[in-house]
């Protein structure tokens, strides 16, 4: 293992042979072995971070912030910020696998007011987790057997654990059902879908039921949910996408099918938002036709597992990297800057065993989800009826 001294030495010579940046300063860390993993420690103990000035009228380029990542066999991240260029050098790697029995535990002992949040993975500084009231939808790529309908799953369960009383979920799985089938007995489960047809029969559910909503905001002056007393949630989760893009050999009345359907989960996005509504859309290959515009644009939040080429990694994270991922679970989440996270990884037998108490054969019904605590006696209400 390279010392810190050692490290320093490299970047300067990096440095000085790009005639770049003049040293400024270093932040040593604690050399402690880094603690067990799943715990916040002292960010000291994690890595050790050199800070630097940048010369006026320099920026941080592409080409060198790869060059000081690839000088390690370790984890590097690099980042410009306030005049400053900052090189945190970490001194562990992530692990090949994450239980979700350790991101449910760990939330639990981690106080938060945010609500509506779902594990998105273990980075190298902490679990990352994702707040769908802050930002309201989200896509996924990845290619086949790299975690990406894992990722679903765990976040379906981590969802009905935490928010059962307050979410309701269409599911559309367009692997014939064979994933998503499995929650179809839930009581939060309203309607899951199969192919185009189903499909298309539950977006002109959830249509109209926007519609609904739509009326009742502005008879009260609402204009977006976080704002407002009503607590449900209405989770669109869509696996396999790619099968809602019209194909040249189809038929027209199937085309118009598939057309209407991308139409109205890109609704979802603009719209539905602020209705409480949230839309996750996973495909396996994006590509301009198989992610809409409209709804990559709306969704704030990407994830990718490991793509085939780097242009599908431009395509789903505007970056590329996807393409670099090797090990299975292995993800880049981006919002506004781009984390490399190992997702949680949960078997089927341990989301249904943790979801049998939501199952509706013990007598629970999908209306009771529909409830709200909004105040008021209007019994007509559609938000608490």
């Amino acid at each position: 293992m390279l010392t810190n001294w050692t490290y320093k030495k490299r970047l300067s010579i990096i440095f000085r042979r790009t005639s770049f940046l003049r040293e400024y300063r270093d932040l040593l860390g604690n050399l402690k072995e880094a603690q067990p993993r799943y715990l916040r420690t002292n960010k000291h103990d994690l890595y050790t971070e050199y800070v630097y000035s940048i010369p006026l009228g320099k920026v941080l380029t592409e080409s060198l912030e790869k060059a000081i990542v690839e000088a390690f066999d370790c984890v590097c991240r690099v980042k410009g910020a306030g005049g400053r260029l900052y090189v945190r050098i970490y001194k562990y790697t992530l692990p090949d696998k994450v239980d979700y029995k350790a991101v449910s535990e760990y939330s639990k002992s981690v106080s938060s007011n945010v609500k509506y949040s779902v594990p998105i993975g273990l980075s190298v500084d902490d679990f990352i987790f994702h707040d769908f009231d802050k930002i309201p939808h989200m896509t996924v790529a990845g290619a086949t057997r790299q975690g990406k309908t894992v990722f679903l799953k765990q976040m379906i369960t981590y969802l009905l654990e935490n928010y059962s009383e307050h979410i309701c979920l269409y599911l559309i799985d367009l692997k014939g059902g064979l994933e998503f089938g499995r929650y179809a007995d839930l009581k939060q489960t309203i309607n899951v879908a199969s192919n185009a047809t189903e499909t298309r029969q539950l977006l002109e559910e959830v249509q109209r039921n926007m519609t609904r909503d739509m009326k009742y905001y502005r008879e009260r002056g609402y204009t977006n949910v976080v704002d407002t007393p009503i607590k449900k949630r209405t989770f669109v989760i869509v696996d396999e996408a790619a099968q809602l893009a019209p194909e040249s050999f189809m038929e027209q009345s199937e085309k118009e099918e598939l057309g209407y359907c991308q139409a109205t989960l890109s609704e979802i996005t603009r719209i539905g938002g602020a209705l409480g509504y949230r839309l996750i859309f996973a495909t396996q290959y994006p590509t301009a036709d198989t992610l809409p515009r409209q709804i990559k644009q709306n969704a704030d939040a990407k994830v990718s597992f490991r793509l085939t080429t780097e242009v599908a990694s431009r395509v789903a994270l505007d970056e590329q990297g996807a393409e670099k991922l090797a090990t299975p679970g292995r993800a880049i989440y981006r919002t506004i800057d781009a984390v490399e996270v190992q997702a949680p990884y949960i078997s089927d037998e341990e989301s249904e065993e943790r979801l049998a108490k939501f199952n509706v054969k013990e007598g629970l019904h999908h209306d009771d989800t529909s409830r709200e605590e909004v105040p008021g006696p209007d019994d007509d209400d559609p938000l608490q009826a």
